[in-house]
């Protein structure tokens, strides 16, 4: 876990603590991170200022992105710091998933030994020159990518991590993972996918992949913060294998436009291409008032649609993108009042979602902007 994702993290626990929602931690856990963030972010101004806004209002729009900012800041210049924080959360202080082993070859080259971790092997030319032929190989495979490092999360009190399934299952075959017959299946790091992407489980990244002010153009603002839950039963995102549901509001300069960004995961694609075919459905249904609109395609699959309704005085307009990519379900929802939506902002806003949810799959922390449609 890196310095942006660690800052992710501590930020829904103090969130979660102010809201009273819980925070994925055990009471005393995040108790502990609470108090030594306090600590550190008390000791000087900008720290003072930063939590006296966020205890002020942590719903009020940047509060919870300036605490981020300013954690980050400082977990990057203050790795004591750093590693109270990685302590309170019961992560490792090395990188996880990366293991340091200490090489020792002997000062009698005749009968030396060399030590790798917890093994020792006779140093004898041979062995020497296998250990730097196979150093050689594994430079090479790094050089061309073919070294992956995944993180693993190991702190109590939560459920899962980022990573990739070992072993695939057919969604046609029961109880394979993440198979309609197993909902609740996964191997032994938290992670499962019928189709072999990744499933995102753990809260606090489920969280990061909400777009924020930086990634959103300039002018806009946050209009409701972002929650993150347990899929809830009336969310129509949210159908069953679902796991983890999030949504974040903004609206632009004028205050007429506004925009909804939701996302559920799911225990694997087949769940997921399940809800999507569900909204589908809905908005084709007879009787909505929702029409096909034309838009690129993003993620594995997508479809957009617009409507206008009238108020017994003016039309109001609103328009509709719903994807999915891998075993997570997207949408992006704009509001424009009076005014036709506009599809390139439809387009974009959804790209940016789909790019972030891509990122967090592949073990990156999404930092994907909103950019112009090309």
């Amino acid at each position: 876990m890196d310095a942006s994702a660690l800052a992710s993290w501590v930020t829904s626990v103090l969130t979660g603590i102010a809201g009273g929602v819980g925070s994925g931690l055990g009471t005393a856990a995040a108790n502990q991170v609470n108090r030594v963030v306090r600590e550190r972010l008390g000791a000087d101004d900008d720290g003072r200022r930063t939590l006296e806004r966020f205890d002020g209002d942590p719903a009020a729009p940047g509060a919870e992105e300036d605490l981020r900012a300013r954690l980050l800041a400082v977990i990057e210049l203050d790795p004591d710091f750093a590693a109270r924080l990685r302590t309170s959360l019961g992560l490792p202080l090395a990188p996880p998933g990366g293991v340091t082993q200490h090489v020792h070859v002997g000062r009698d080259v005749k009968h030396g030994v060399i030590a790798i971790g917890p093994v020792s092997i006779r140093n004898t030319p041979g062995t020497l020159a296998a250990l730097v032929v196979a150093l050689v190989i594994v430079l090479a495979l790094a050089a061309n990518g073919a070294v992956n490092v995944f993180e693993a999360d190991d702190s109590p009190g939560v459920s899962g991590v980022l990573g990739s399934s070992d072993s695939p299952g057919s969604p046609d075959s029961p109880g394979s993972p993440g198979s309609p017959g197993s909902p609740g299946s996964s191997d032994s790091s938290g992670v499962s996918g019928g189709d072999g992407r990744t499933v995102v489980r753990n809260m606090a990244l489920v969280r990061a992949i909400a777009p924020d002010l930086r990634a959103m153009p300039s002018g806009w603002t946050t209009e409701t913060a972002v929650d993150v839950r347990e899929c809830p039963n009336d969310t129509v995102v949210c159908e069953k294998g679902s796991l983890v549901y999030a949504q974040v509001g903004f609206a632009d300069s004028s205050g007429d436009v506004h925009a909804q960004f939701e996302y559920a995961t799911f225990e694997g694609a087949d769940w997921a291409a399940k809800s999507y075919q569900t909204l589908i459905d809905r908005a084709n249904s007879k009787g909505s008032a929702w029409a096909t609109m034309s838009l690129a395609s993003i993620g594995d699959s997508s479809a957009a649609f617009s409507k206008r309704e009238y108020t017994g005085s003016l039309y109001k307009y609103k328009a509709l993108l719903v994807f999915r990519v891998g075993a997570v379900g997207g949408s992006v929802s704009l509001d424009s009042g009076s005014r036709t939506a506009d599809p390139d902002t439809l387009l974009a806003f959804g790209r940016a979602l789909a790019e972030r949810i891509r990122q967090a799959q592949n073990g990156r922390t999404p930092s994907a902007r909103v950019t112009s449609p090309t």
